[in-house]
This record gives C-alpha cells, sequence and structure tokens, in this order.
C-alpha cells in the first residue's frame, strides 16, 4: 500500500526531468492547463451570475412581464 504522504514529500525531492522529456512536457502543458482554469473561473461565474439575473439579454425584466405587456 502506498503512502500518500511518503509519496509527496519524495516527488517534491525528485529531481527534475530534463527539457525535452515528455514529462517536461506534459507538465508544462499541466501547468498551462491550471492557469486558464484559473483565468476562465472568474469569467464563468459573471456568466453565471449575468444569466440567473437575466442580465445577458439584455433586460430587466421576465418573459412572463413582457408577454404581458404585448
Amino acid at each position: 500500500m502506498m503512502n500518500p504522504a511518503r509519496h509527496a514529500a519524495e516527488s517534491l525531492f525528485r529531481p527534475a526531468a530534463p527539457e525535452d522529456s515528455n514529462a517536461a512536457k506534459l507538465q508544462k502543458i499541466r501547468a498551462r492547463q491550471i492557469l486558464r482554469m484559473r483565468e476562465r473561473r472568474p469569467v464563468e461565474r459573471h456568466q453565471r451570475l449575468e444569466k440567473r439575473m437575466g442580465l445577458s439579454r439584455g433586460t430587466l425584466i421576465s418573459p412572463k412581464e413582457r408577454i404581458h405587456d404585448v
């Protein structure tokens, strides 16, 4: 059975992979994905908030109210 704490500690002191290795490439890709995900979160949260409040349609009037106005 693997000890997660030991595995985490060993990974901290493992030597870095050579620049041209697949491990280094995968590490760079994963780092870029994490960065994009962090940048995207506030934008997606704002879009959900707009959708919830009805601002994405450019109006604060709910569809029910618009039907009665016609």
